[in-house]
């Protein structure tokens, strides 16, 4: 026995090899599923760094559930797009309006162009038109799904702000609680 674990363990160090390689490729895989796509104004965009979604238990029976992801993983550059929805009933599958007459949750996207300054980012303003909309499809204990369109305005008080639509928005990402 002796002399075979001597003379076998190049093949064993191998098969470690080829399975830790393996698991490390599986794990990329696994991250690469994830992602934010949608058009920005007319410009295909994929937020697929770090697309996460995240709960926070705010108490008083209200529960937040955040989406984000950014288009580089360049620490300088902050191009990235989220959006929340605070519930006080529980999280089901179905479409979220901003602008639903409901006290059951609100709901809010923002857009990032890669700035620092916030009067020049743009966010959801519960426009009547073209409202910030999202319809979750999946909600299990590690992924979230859907769909997503709407109007978001550049973050000022100005009822003529500039604005951009999202349209063709669709996600899937890792849910971390």
């Amino acid at each position: 026995m002796k002399k075979f674990l001597i003379s076998s363990w190049p093949a064993i160090l191998l098969l470690f090899l080829i399975a830790s390689c393996g698991k490390e490729k599986s794990l990329e895989e696994d991250l690469a599923q994830y992602y934010i796509k949608c058009k920005v104004g007319s410009v295909d965009k994929t937020f697929n760094i770090g697309a996460v979604a995240s709960q926070l238990d705010l108490g008083g029976g209200l529960i937040s559930y955040s989406v984000f992801g950014k288009t580089v993983s360049d620490p300088n550059n902050l191009e990235s797009l989220g959006f929340t929805i605070q519930l006080s009933v529980p999280f089901a599958t179905g479409t979220y309006k901003e602008t639903d007459p409901t006290t059951d949750y609100s709901l809010a996207g923002i857009y990032n162009p890669n700035t620092t300054e916030a009067a020049e980012i743009f966010a959801s303003r519960y426009d009547e038109e073209d409202p910030f909309q999202i319809t979750f499809t999946e909600i299990t204990g590690t992924t979230l799904s859907g769909i997503f369109k709407g109007k978001l305005f550049v973050n000022n008080a100005d009822p003529d702000a500039d604005s951009l639509v999202l349209t063709n928005g669709s996600f899937r990402v890792k849910f971390q609680k």
